[in-house]
């Protein structure tokens, strides 16, 4: 039995134990495999040129993203070639590099409010012609770290269920703090399902996905908020087509 199969059947157990064999069943079937992100070796398996911070990688003759003259933090490069294949059933591109951009505390008069595309850039580039760039002077050059992932599964967080309309149910929560922790927390990922602090991110159609999620995080110097999360949204068409533009980002705290 692989790893995740035996996630998955721990999953079935516990839930089974909480809430009964039927919602059981319900929830387990919509498990999702995520790749769990660490700055530690112990986290998995090196992913490439992945990293958290430092300097961008971006294609040739482009200018750093900038949100009305006010440039972008670089959050991570993530490397699809060494993420996507741990990860099938996110539909990831299987070549290139991802640079997130966030740009955090956007003030009451801006035009664009956080959740919508200005908040975040998601821009794609070929490793084999990407140039390094360093961030400009006048924004935060956050601490570069090399990651390391592996392939986990993730089950809806109690809070999706409010966007159906249901309620959160005492007996679901209790199993899926057994299942993730006391703190809710599965830290940064890569798809499947977010651990979330308020309401589901996703959209009531249904047609996004995680594509990633950073969580606070003390050896970056992260604090989203009152010790949230950062959620980056895409639909799943534009995933498969690589295109990164539509990406939204959302931040929740407590």
């Amino acid at each position: 039995m692989s790893g995740i199969e035996q996630q998955r059947e721990h999953v079935r157990h516990t839930l089974t134990e909480h809430v009964g064999t039927t919602e059981a069943e319900r929830i387990t079937a919509k498990a999702a495999t995520s790749v769990a992100l660490g700055t530690d070796s112990e986290a998995g398996a090196p992913l490439g040129v992945s990293r958290f911070g430092g300097d961008a990688l971006l294609p040739p003759n482009t200018t750093w993203p900038e949100h009305e003259s006010r440039p972008l933090e670089l959050l991570a490069v993530l490397d699809l070639t060494a993420i996507a294949p741990l990860n099938p059933e996110l539909p990831l591109p299987h070549h290139g590099v991802v640079n997130l951009f966030y740009i955090e505390n956007l003030l009451s008069g801006d035009s664009v409010a956080a959740g919508e595309y200005e908040s975040c850039r998601v821009v794609l580039a070929d490793p084999e012609t990407a140039v390094r760039s360093a961030p400009p002077r006048s924004v935060l050059r956050h601490r570069e770290r090399a990651l390391y992932g592996k392939t986990v599964l993730t089950i809806p967080d109690p809070f999706e269920d409010e966007r159906d309309g249901g309620e959160v149910s005492e007996k679901y929560v209790d199993a899926y703090e057994e299942i993730h922790g006391p703190d809710n927390q599965q830290d940064h990922l890569i798809g499947g399902w977010p651990s979330l602090v308020q309401g589901s991110v996703f959209s009531p159609s249904g047609e996004d996905l995680l594509l990633a999620q950073l969580d606070t995080d003390d050896r970056m110097d992260w604090c989203w908020g009152d010790m949230g999360s950062l959620y980056f949204t895409i639909g799943e068409q534009e995933l498969k087509a690589g295109e990164f533009s539509r990406t939204e980002v959302f931040m929740q705290c407590s």
